[in-house]
């Protein structure tokens, strides 16, 4: 099958997936939704227990980043920083937040900070915010992970985790914990990603509940696109940057050279994916004649499926193998000749997931994120669009996802 014959398949299924949801679809079901079965009370033992073991874990994460970067050598072999930092802050713990829920926020040491100047703050409060700080914090990392030409050293590892951790824990204890979630960009990109998520904590229980629900439950809040978008366009630039193209006009270049190069290829991807949605959602704004002022960001909610399945497609590979190397590494995290859990002399399996396995998950991962944003997206219409009787106002959305899907998985074949 070739590359466009590829892209117009997924492009026709979400076409298909859409005519499916129309025919039977009519009212919003989403924000109405019901909480879903308790399945643990967070003040019995058992939570509170949990809690203090998810807080202790990552504080101990973070911590062993920090240090790391200031007295292990500048080598990812034995600096154990990159890892933590590009495979466990940035793969588990948002994928695994859409799975089981807000991970960071149970692990958060901020979160601990944020709740020392006084008593919990209602959730609403989370809504206060703009975002458009955290987007810009968002922006700043993945020019590191992927414009930089050496990201994983542990002199730049170092200048990003003091200004994050500033940034979060300075914030979360004179602002409290709404200020922590909408301005802590790891906790920003959570939140989200976890209102995808079948289990989610509300009333002090944890509930489980139907996918996707949750997103129609997001209040907006200004930058939320903003945030959005940056991770989806740097994910697309993951995937252009590699392609046999892309390889070939940076293979020669070496130090700022490349990076420069890698930055305009990165803000190229960012705002080619800003420009596709701010159009599409902007004819759909004039076709319904709506002005609410949250109109595209809450239509950005349907993209959230989206950056989870790029997520899961770029990152399965390094995820998999990264996260051996790191298993073999947390036995010795200082370099010390320790063999704290028996895995130090261990040795990365590559054989442990195949290359068909990986593009079947790849492919899953970008197809059934673009249906998932075109149920949010058709539920988010029903609900908050005048004319819902016009199907066609609901075209520029889908348009937008089919071609999100196509060029992802050319993107895909093509590296």
């Amino acid at each position: 099958m070739s590359l466009n014959t590829l892209g117009l398949v997924a492009a026709a299924a979400l076409l298909i997936s859409f005519a499916a949801l129309v025919s039977g679809w009519r009212e919003s079901r989403f924000p109405g939704a019901a909480a879903g079965r308790v399945v643990l009370d967070l003040g019995s033992v058992i939570g509170r227990g949990s809690l203090i073991l998810g807080r202790i874990f990552g504080t101990v994460l973070v911590a062993l980043a920090v240090v790391s970067c200031f007295v292990v050598a500048d080598d990812t072999v034995v600096n154990v920083a990159p890892r933590i930092v590009f495979v466990v802050l940035w793969i588990f713990i948002p994928v695994g937040s859409a799975f089981l829920g807000d991970l960071w926020r149970w692990m958060s040491p901020f979160e601990a900070l944020a709740h020392v100047r006084g008593p919990r703050l209602s959730e609403d409060s989370d809504n206060d915010w703009s975002l458009y700080p955290a987007a810009a914090l968002l922006c700043g990392f993945l020019w590191l992970e992927l414009a930089y030409h050496r990201p994983a050293g542990r002199t730049p590892l170092a200048v990003m985790l003091i200004i994050w951790v500033a940034w979060s824990g300075i914030g979360a204890l004179v602002k409290g914990p709404g200020w922590l979630r909408s301005h802590d960009p790891l906790a920003v990109f959570c939140r989200l990603v976890a209102a995808i998520s079948p289990t989610h904590v509300q009333d002090g229980h944890l509930y489980v509940r139907r996918p996707l629900v949750g997103l129609g439950k997001v209040h907006p809040q200004e930058g939320l696109s903003a945030v959005v978008l940056v991770v989806l366009g740097g994910t697309s630039f993951d995937g252009l940057s590699r392609t046999g193209w892309w390889e070939d006009i940076v293979s020669t270049r070496h130090g700022w050279n490349a990076t420069a190069f890698n930055t305009m290829g990165l803000l190229f991807s960012m705002a080619l994916i800003t420009a596709l949605f701010l159009g599409c959602v902007r004819w759909m704004q004039r076709k319904d004649g709506n002005e609410d002022a949250d109109f595209e960001d809450g239509f950005a909610l349907s993209l959230v499926p989206v950056a989870v399945g790029y997520a899961i497609a770029h990152y399965i590979g390094m995820g998999v193998f990264e996260g051996q190397q790191l298993l073999i590494q947390i036995s010795d995290p200082f370099d010390q000749g320790w063999n704290l859990f028996g895995t130090a002399d261990e040795y990365v399996n590559y054989r442990l997931v195949g290359p068909t396995v990986i593009a079947v998950v790849q492919a899953l991962g970008i197809v059934g994120g673009h249906v998932a944003g075109v149920m949010v997206g058709h539920d988010r219409a029903l609900a908050t669009l005048r004319r819902k009787e016009d199907l066609s106002g609901q075209v520029p959305l889908v348009l937008l996802l089919a071609s999100l899907t196509a060029i992802a998985l050319i993107l895909l074949v093509e590296a």
